[in-house]
């Protein structure tokens, strides 16, 4: 249980956003004058006195811009005293909240005069200590400083204070310098998917609302493996078992078994663009996997949405060859994911053969590991997960970051069935930095998650069968 609260006060406490949708034809009715537009619209991205100026130019109020901004704030100030509503359920919660103890207080934008009227005749000014103004502190909440002087008062560590906040820019203001968040619900914010992406907690109506974290989600952008060991069946299989909400998009459906892949048919470019519209509009995920890839418009379309959702913590899995030996990818394709998606990467994640491909050079020992690492990193702006595996050094794997080299030294496990290690591995990676641990620590947890699921030695299928990713589950319905 949290032993701190920091509210931000509109769109959070008060129901008060709506007001600016209706302040400039308010304002202009007041004077006798039917507005010609959505003056919403308009001001938008005004300020009052910018917003004073257009009233002169494209009404013809006579009135001077000061007496304007008067009036408006005039009108303003009279909501906060006499109108403003509590968010549902808001008076019940802060009283729950106030009953185990914790520490309340306000960090805001709007005028403290204005947040003491409000809150005291809605008899709610009680439950906070105190009121902190961005004006006070001197900067906005673009900054921290404002959730730190709250924190200061309140007297409580930082990870057991939780920030409310119900605009997306605040929210992450608050969690980047590490608070826990909590993102309530307001209609004027468009950005409800990132909200609920980035938020600990989710409060989308305050009488229903329950101490339970959001679960983290991730994407896995891949191929559909018909036997189930590899590809989006072995990617949800691992979030799912990595304690992450798992999506997909698929770029293919493969005929395949242990033995081989027998056929392929690709997505069309038009839709995987709608498979990726279709989860980052509603469900953002905290971390992207990039899996089978085979073409060039696939790649194009994957890129395109990515940067367009402003996509993060994403792993590329180069998959070119699968266990069985077939390819997976179009000559024409690799040169496109290259150029389009490694740039995008948080961490790219080939074996051996991968890595001769995208370097051009033979890979035969630790040495050659690190130069290949080396290169691919800094040709590309990502980190490196170059993945060892039996043949060059005992499944030790080698990361490049930074400039810096890091070996992580795999358990030997004499199991054969090896099918979909790759997709296996990336996308535990995956999991753990949607989960927020570092990426060295995602990819630790990731190598010790794979060694259990091979160590479990299940044995399926006729060639280099799957492993068992859920060798760790257990209850009444296993």
């Amino acid at each position: 249980m949290i032993k701190g609260a920091i509210f931000d006060f509109d769109g959070t406490l008060v129901d008060s956003m709506f007001i600016w949708d209706t302040i400039g034809k308010d304002y202009l009715c007041s004077l006798g004058i039917e507005p010609r537009e959505n003056l919403a619209e308009t001001f938008k991205t005004f300020t009052l006195e910018e917003s004073a100026e257009y009233y002169r130019a494209h009404y013809g109020v006579t009135l001077s811009v000061e007496e304007i901004v008067n009036g408006v704030n005039g009108m303003i100030e009279n909501f906060y005293r006499n109108t403003v509503p509590l968010k549902k359920g808001i008076r019940e919660f802060l009283e729950s909240l106030s009953k185990d103890g914790v520490k309340m207080c306000i960090a805001t934008v709007t005028d403290k005069y204005l947040v003491e009227a409000a809150l005291t005749r809605l008899k709610v000014r009680e439950y906070f200590g105190e009121i902190f103004t961005t004006a006070e502190v001197g900067c906005g909440k673009n900054n921290s400083m404002i959730y730190r002087v709250a924190l200061a008062y309140l007297g409580t560590q930082k990870s057991e204070s939780l920030v409310f906040e119900d605009a997306l820019h605040a929210l992450m203001t608050a969690k980047n310098d590490g608070f826990p968040v909590a993102a309530v619900y307001d209609s004027h914010e468009s950005e409800q998917a990132l909200m609920r992406a980035n938020a600990d907690y989710y409060i989308s109506d305050y009488t229903q609302f329950h101490w339970i974290r959001t679960m983290k989600t991730a994407l896995t952008i891949a191929g559909s493996d018909s036997c189930g060991g590899a590809g989006i069946q072995a990617d949800i299989k691992t979030m799912t078992t990595n304690g992450v909400y798992a999506m997909s998009a698929i770029t293919a459906m493969t005929a395949q078994n242990t033995v081989g892949v027998r056929s392929i048919m690709e997505s069309t470019p038009e839709f995987l663009r709608a498979q990726l519209d279709a989860v980052f509009e509603d469900i953002y995920p905290n971390a992207v996997k990039i899996g089978m890839v085979s073409s060039s418009a696939l790649i194009q379309v994957i890129a395109e949405r990515l940067k367009a959702y402003r996509a993060k913590n994403i792993v590329v899995d180069p998959v070119m060859i699968a266990t069985s030996g077939s390819e997976l990818i179009k000559n024409d394709a690799v040169s496109l994911l290259k150029k389009e998606l490694l740039p995008l990467a948080a961490l790219v994640t080939p074996n051996i053969s991968e890595a001769e491909v995208l370097t051009g050079m033979t890979v035969k020992t630790k040495e050659d590991m690190e130069r290949a690492a080396k290169i691919i990193g800094d040709t590309y702006g990502c980190a490196v997960l170059l993945k060892g595996g039996h043949s060059i050094n005992d499944a030790n794997d080698l990361l490049y970051e930074n400039g810096m080299f890091k070996w992580f030294n795999g358990k030997r496990i004499d199991n054969p069935n090896t099918h979909g290690t790759g997709c296996t591995l990336s996308s535990a990676i995956a999991s753990n930095l949607a989960k927020g641990y570092n990426l060295e620590t995602s990819i630790q947890r990731a190598k010790d998650y794979i060694s259990g699921a091979l160590a479990a030695m299940l044995d399926l299928g006729t060639e280099s069968g799957p492993m068992n990713h859920a060798f760790n589950l257990s209850g009444k319905y296993i």
